[in-house]
């Protein structure tokens, strides 16, 4: 049995759109609102997994139009088509996925005349190597990979819409998330891929020592941030969405070895220049402005990842 959220009431927000509904945030997303009382269309031009959606009444729309999100009271923006590793080497399509989707979603909000977007940029991309940590929002950003340079672009975008048409335009700084949901034969989320490596006795990918210093954070902890931000009545646009604290990579290995009962096999490599060594995001604003903390704990996360994927990813490979 997989974690649930805490229930809430959600039927105030009435009708809400989510771009990016079939992805790993989106789904746990469209999941939480319908069960708890919101209307929920799913924007996405994937089918949206039986398994997942089981259940739930949720509408399912392929094209992003003024028409799917009409009537709607909030917007959530939480599709991405690059990762981090990527996007150095697919610029224009990292820029084309991220920019140029975040233009397409305020178009359809500005002129379906919707108050609220809500979107998921990056906590771990946007701030830089020489960010302050824990990190707080005011710090400067230097982001040194594509993937971060496109997600503070479409944070810009955000706070012109707001500035332009009125949309109460929110850009929530997520840090790593990981969970039911994620698949992890993508190789994207290194928590599910190592766990799903681990489970196949594949070998782990290990850049570098093992010493790079990641957030890790639970997605029903995303999703609590996401649901709360509508309801929001406050000045403040950017929040930090992390776990509070950090986790090195080879902490991780060693968790997952404990969690596995044995030793796991580690595929060595260089380190990357788009790592950046340590980002832990400091979450203080988010639990003053939105009430919000995280709730799940590291090792019962990673249980759960594990409980998950063992009853919904088949035993093969990663695709490549």
């Amino acid at each position: 049995m997989v974690l649930a959220i805490q229930p809430t009431d959600l039927s105030r927000l009435g009708q809400v759109s989510v771009v990016g509904g079939a992805g790993f945030i989106g789904l746990n997303l469209c999941r939480h609102l319908a069960r708890s009382g919101a209307s929920v269309t799913a924007i996405d031009p994937n089918p949206l997994r039986r398994e997942a959606i089981e259940g739930f009444d949720i509408r399912h729309e392929r094209s992003l139009t003024r028409q799917a999100v009409e009537g709607s009271s909030v917007v959530f923006h939480v599709a991405g088509s690059t990762e981090p590793a990527s996007s150095n080497i697919h610029l224009r399509e990292d820029m084309a996925g991220t920019v140029g989707l975040t233009l397409d979603v305020l178009e359809v909000t500005r002129s379906a005349e919707v108050p609220q977007v809500v979107h998921v940029s990056s906590g771990g991309t946007v701030y830089g190597p020489k960010a302050p940590t824990p990190t707080p929002e005011s710090a400067p950003t230097d982001p040194v990979c594509a993937y971060g340079i496109s997600k503070l672009a479409a944070e810009g975008h955000l706070q012109l819409a707001e500035r332009l048409h009125g949309i109460r335009a929110f850009n929530l700084r997520v840090a790593n998330p990981y969970g039911p949901w994620q698949d992890p034969r993508r190789g994207q989320g290194a928590v599910n891929a190592f766990l799903h490596r681990a489970m196949n006795d594949e070998p782990i990918e290990l850049w570098g020592n093992g010493d790079i210093i990641r957030d890790f954070l639970h997605i029903n902890d995303v999703v609590s941030a996401l649901c709360l931000v509508p309801l929001y009545e406050g000045d403040q646009r950017i929040f930090n969405i992390g776990s509070g604290g950090g986790l090195s990579i080879a902490q991780l290995i060693k968790d997952i070895e404990s969690l596995m009962g044995r030793p796991v096999r580690i595929d060595r490599r260089p380190g990357r220049d788009v790592d950046v060594p340590c980002s832990v995001l400091d979450i203080n604003l988010a639990r003053r402005e939105l009430g919000w903390r995280p709730m799940v704990q590291w090792q019962e996360g990673l249980e759960d990842s594990l409980t998950w994927m063992k009853q919904y990813v088949p035993a093969e490979a990663e695709t490549r």
